[in-house]
Order: structure tokens, then sequence, then C-alpha cells
């Protein structure tokens, strides 16, 4: 089990911590300390355990703030996600699949087949891109 000295707000904490968890652990301190540093800057010194439980309110709004974040972008990402399964069955539906026995031996009208095909999920792209979600 590793000790560590955390600074915090001009104290220093020694904790005890998993072997390994050393840097985590500082970086935890370090949030903890800028709050620290914020809370004094903006009212004063404070007793330390003020210190400690605004400092960690402060955190705690941020993470529940980021959380909410987090959230949107995931309900975004499975929006999306959708829409790109219903372009593609779409695309699948309403494109015919070309094979080489289709057009036997003329090139010319496959390459203008898979033109059309191109052009169609060009135009597809575009809109999805262009479709605010």
């Amino acid at each position: 089990m590793a000790e560590i000295d955390l600074n915090i707000g001009g104290k220093i904490f020694r904790i005890a911590c998993a072997d390994g968890e050393e840097r985590q652990l500082e970086a935890a301190a370090s949030l903890v300390a800028n709050e620290a540093t914020s809370l004094v800057s903006a009212i004063g010194q404070v007793p330390e355990t003020r210190m400690l439980l605004m400092s960690s309110l402060m955190l705690g709004d941020r993470h529940i703030a980021l959380q909410g974040q987090l959230r949107a972008a995931e309900d975004r990402i499975r929006a999306l996600e959708q829409r790109s399964e219903q372009a593609e069955a779409a695309a699948s539906a309403s494109t015919p699949v070309a094979s080489a026995a289709t057009f036997g031996q003329d090139s010319a009208e496959a390459i203008a087949a898979l033109t059309r095909t191109a052009e169609t999920l060009e135009a597809m792209a575009d809109a999805l891109e262009a479709t605010p979600a």
C-alpha cells in the first residue's frame, strides 16, 4: 500500500492508496485543490472542513452538468445511428443491385448503372449531413 502527500488549499494530507493508483489520486486531488484555490480567492480563507465541503460540492455540480452533456451526446449518437440505418435500408430498397450477369458484356451500361448508384448515395449522404438532428 502506497502513501502520498496531497496539498489541498495549503494543507498537506497524507493519504494511503493501492499501489499504482498514485497518479490518479494526485490528479483528483489537483482538481479539488484548484477548486479550493478558487474558493479561497473568491471568499477568503475558510476553515478546512468548509473549504473541502465547498470544493467537493463545486466538483459535484460540474460532474452533474457533464453527465447531462454526456447523456445528450449519447442520445444524439443513437438518433444519428437510427437515421443511418434508415438511410441504408432506404438505399437498399430503392437501388437495385446490379450484377455482372445483368449487364452481360455491355460495360458501358454497367458503368452508367454504377454512376447512377454513386450519385444516389452521394445525394443521400448530402441530405443526411444537411438534416439537423
